[in-house]
């Protein structure tokens, strides 16, 4: 309990009495001019309840007449595909004619890493549970029982009573009709910064604030309490009344059965227990271990056993109450009515039954509160699901987290959960903070930055995320994992995450090479486990014949010698059939194999505790594709490899022919990266065909390609000279990791001089500079339309470029470029905590919830190792500098600060953005475009 004066919320007043004013029909409305505390003007994503996107987007639908022709064959064998999972679209690895639509009131998700998330909205409610593994309720709203509850007495009678939240809340007629849901948008702020959040409710006509600090337990190179499926509610209520009023407050947390989703809310019997947990008998923590109460709400999502805890800790002079069922399918006036005349919650409410298939639980703390003064109580949230499947039910998986908790096995850890997280809150925020103190700290950094790097992680708990416990019995359908793996996987679990919460695969390979930097920099271990299995899953072969989509051609799902696109689909069964992707015969693509070569490099050299053992692990399998594709990919013995005019690469509808800068980047680096492998492992011979084949390669790539200024995008197709944005791919990768060897690979005066052609042209000619680096753009300065994708924005390369330039010592282009990314999605069009695979310039997206935006950790990386970030030897300049480069107009100067600051006009206030807590220091420097 922390009582004090009124320091943490402050308010501007002309009097010692709020002033009034008065409205059009007469009537007083009280006028509260609010200033948010330092804990609110922090670095973070910030909105008010009432905030609606400026910039108004769907799903990308409107493709070019000519590429709908082109499209016709896909179409109609798609369509066959589509129409067999007729009424259950979830069984669907992409379901290209109904994609998701966005949600802009995404806030923080709650919970650890791979143990399932549930999500929250801005505004407070609870949303979009992804508590199936690797299924993620999108479309579900926000669940109406799953709320906080305000109570205010004054002298024994209750004063105020509303649900803290201003969410949107859909009921069928007559649920929770008794509860008050009509907490004024306006009184509502938040703040965001993965993996904590801040949540401020204000009630001016009381004087009261209530901030609600949401914290889970992720947590840099921790392999244990990252695990838990928990999350904290740190509840701090401040009176900051002039007056000599003093509350009794009552602060109620309910929660009910099932996801919000209809399929469960009624699929088997409930129970709720109380539980209450003394001093004796707990494991000492740094934490005083003050006596705990709580309820476990026992019932099954998906025919898979689910309990979910509720606790609060008790504090001195503060009455605890729990209710252990109440029915959130009624008018909820049980429970609504008790809170109100008493301030507590009720015991139980005697209509619901003790095994009713819809079944709700609350915890309540009631404390009396003077006049300036705040005082906080904890609450924990926990969901114990322990055993899980995959669509095809093929076999179960035990979640990580059940490794350290002996009752996880008989599905009863949810109270255990709760009490370990209230004991080890304290320790988990210090942690936090010193983990994000040294950026959110830094002065150079900008403010968009700051928010950027934290925020785009909350992709590693909502992106479908699974973490298992190593089963020795896997081995019976994975004869191909190999003993390194096992003993990786022993140590440390399996780990996988989705593409896209709509593109339904696990570990999807060709865009983890991007998104692998934030697991590289952050849970390195988890990193090599993935590039151990993909070794072994490089030799793995599955001899079923399938037709691909895309261009209907038959072959096998699978090829030996060959990365696998993905190692599953999780409607299905991850892991056993991989490969879910059948758009196209990825057993031809160019990309996956080298992206491998480069990764195991990246992983040997910078990550790995057992260099030797690892390299004794991958080395094998890079010999043997870079063999392979220098006999198969080589077509006419130059030593560069050749796209096939078809879209054999990560940009899967872009068609690359011949040599092509993508590609063929790629193949450099992996070629400089196996000769230094096999000159480690003695293997002169190899070392030196791929040493010669690599003096070769180079001339081809430049004779072909060079224009001059840039690298043309391939060397026959209707994009052939279009400056591509990911040119340079295989380049930044091994630069990331050995800029030696990659200085090696091609001229400097090439690389900056293609660097300045992209920032140029991809970054400064598309949406007016301020949305990032498209794929493609003419050497006119027109937006490349010629394919699908090539007009995209794509999030997570334009951070792989800003990535680029910093390590070429342009950071500031860097960090323009990559701000019009993430301010595009987060600032503009509603898609935060959603960050989509790819923007247009105008009215679309695509693929919302995407793996790729994770790369702006290499951004992180780059600025560590180029720039000796936060040590003696740092060169970073000032990225908050109030100078400001004019643009092509004075009007242009304003529409950017309006974008950064947030409009404060009337129009912009009354959207809600409350991005003008910014100051004018954190508008990036935008080059003229001339």
């Amino acid at each position: 309990m922390r009582i004090g004066c009124c320091t943490s919320m402050r308010r501007r007043r002309s009097s010692t009495k709020a002033s009034r004013k008065t409205t059009m029909g007469g009537a007083a409305e009280l006028e509260d001019e609010w200033i948010p505390s330092e804990t609110m003007s922090g670095a973070g994503w910030k909105a008010r309840g009432d905030r609606k996107p400026k910039d108004k987007r769907v799903p990308f639908n409107r493709p070019t007449p000519y590429q709908i022709y082109e499209a016709l064959p896909f179409v109609r064998r798609y369509f066959m595909y589509w129409m067999k999972h007729t009424f259950d679209k979830e069984k669907l690895f992409i379901n290209t004619f109904q994609p998701l639509k966005h949600k802009p009131y995404y806030g923080v998700p709650c919970g650890g890493i791979g143990c399932g998330a549930i999500g929250r909205d801005f505004r407070g409610g609870f949303c979009k549970f992804s508590l199936r593994p690797g299924l993620v309720e999108h479309k579900v709203d926000v669940v109406a029982a799953d709320q906080f509850i305000l109570s205010v007495r004054e002298n024994d009678r209750c004063i105020y009573q509303k649900v803290l939240s201003a969410a949107d809340v859909q009921r069928p007629s007559g649920q929770l009709s008794t509860w008050d849901f009509k907490f004024p948008k306006k009184n509502v702020h938040y703040r965001g910064l993965f993996p904590r959040s801040w949540t401020t409710f204000r009630v001016p006509e009381l004087e009261l604030t209530v901030v609600i600090r949401q914290v889970s337990p992720v947590l840099p190179h921790n392999y244990e309490d990252t695990t838990y499926p928990v999350c904290l509610f740190l509840i701090d209520v401040e009176n900051g009344g002039s007056a000599s009023r003093e509350y009794e407050i009552s602060v109620a947390f309910t929660f009910r059965n099932g996801t919000g989703n209809r399929r469960w809310e009624r699929e088997a019997e409930c129970s709720g227990v109380k539980f209450e947990t003394e001093e004796e008998g707990l494991k000492p923590t740094t934490t005083a271990q003050e006596k705990i109460s709580g309820v476990s709400l026992y019932h099954t999502i998906s025919s898979m056993p689910c309990t979910y805890g509720l606790a609060t800790t008790h504090r001195e002079h503060t009455t605890t109450t729990v209710c252990e069922r109440f029915d959130p399918s009624r008018n909820g006036a049980a429970l609504w009515n008790h809170l109100k005349q008493t301030g507590d919650v009720p015991s139980c409410e005697e209509e619901c039954l003790i095994n009713a298939r819809e079944m709700a639980v609350a915890v309540c703390n009631r404390f009396t509160l003077p006049p300036n003064s705040t005082k906080t109580h904890d609450y924990a949230l926990s969901w114990d699901m322990p055993k899980v499947h995959f669509g095809s039910v093929a076999r179960s998986y035990h979640r990580r987290y059940t490794r350290f908790f002996e009752a996880s096995e008989a599905g009863s850890a949810a109270d255990s959960l709760c009490v370990r997280a209230l004991r080890l809150k304290d320790k988990w925020e210090s942690e936090i903070e010193a983990w994000q103190s040294p950026i959110l700290n830094h002065k150079k950094l900008p403010d968009w930055y700051k928010s950027a790097i934290f925020n785009e992680l909350y992709f590693i708990t909502d992106g479908g995320t699974v973490w298992f416990e190593f089963d020795e019995n896997w081995a019976e359908h994975e004869t191909h994992l190999s003993h390194y793996t096992k003993d990786k996987m022993k140590e440390i679990g399996r780990f996988g995450y989705l593409e896209s919460w709509e593109y339904r695969m696990v570990n999807t390979y060709d865009v983890h090479f991007y998104a692998s930097f934030a697991l590289a920099e952050l849970w390195p271990e988890l990193e090599i486990t993935i590039q151990s299995e993909f070794t072994d899953q490089v030799y793995h072969s599955i001899e079923k014949p399938t037709r691909f989509h895309m261009e209907g051609d038959w072959a096998n799902v699978k090829t030996a010698s060959r990365v696998p696109h993905d190692l599953g689909n999780p409607a299905d069964e991850p892991w056993i059939a991989t490969n879910a992707y059948v758009m196209h015969d990825t057993g031809k693509w160019k990309d996956l194999n080298m992206k491998y070569v480069l990764t195991s490099w990246r992983d040997y050299v910078v990550l790995s505790n057992e260099h030797e053992d690892f390299l004794f692990h991958t080395w094998p399998a890079v010999r043997m594709i870079m063999l392979e594709a220098l006999e198969n990919w080589d077509q006419d013995g130059d030593g560069m490899i050749e796209n096939f005019g078809k879209a054999d690469q990560t940009y899967d509808a872009w068609q690359m022919e011949g040599v092509s800068a993508y590609c063929g980047s790629l193949w450099l680096a992996s070629l400089r990266v196996a000769i230094e492998m096999a000159g480690l492992m003695k293997d002169d011979e190899t070392q030196q065909l791929f040493r010669n084949t690599l003096e070769k390669a180079k001339k081809v790539f430049i004779d072909t390609l060079w224009t001059g200024t840039y690298f043309r995008f391939c060397e026959r197709s209707r994009s052939r000279e279009t400056v591509m944005a990911d040119q340079l791919c295989g380049y930044w990768f091994l630069q990331s990791v050995s800029p030696e060897l990659a200085d090696e690979l091609l001229p400097n005066h090439m690389v900056r001089s293609a660097l300045d052609t992209i920032y140029r042209l991809n970054v400064c000619k598309f949406g007016n500079g301020r949305m990032g680096a498209v794929n493609g753009m003419k050497p006119s300065g027109v937006v490349d339309r010629e394919y699908i994708q090539a007009d995209e924005m794509w999030t997570g390369v334009t951070y792989a470029v800003a990535s680029l330039l910093i390590q070429q010592g342009e950071v500031e282009k860097a960090f323009h470029t990559a701000s019009g990314s993430y301010l595009t999605c987060f600032e503009e069009t509603g898609l935060q905590y959603q960050t989509p695979e790819a923007l247009y310039e105008s009215k679309f997206y695509r693929a919302i919830g995407y793996m790729r935006p994770l790369s702006i950790w290499a951004m992180q990386w780059s600025l560590k190792k180029h720039c000796g970030m936060n040590t003696s030897e740092e060169k970073l300049p000032n990225l908050v500098k109030n100078e400001k480069v004019v643009p092509e107009s004075e009007a242009a100067i304003q529409v950017q600060k309006q974008r950064i600051l947030g409009d404060t006009s009337e129009d912009g206030s009354s959207l809600g953005y409350v991005s003008d807590y910014h100051d004018e220091r954190s508008i990036p420097k935008i080059a003229t475009l001339r």
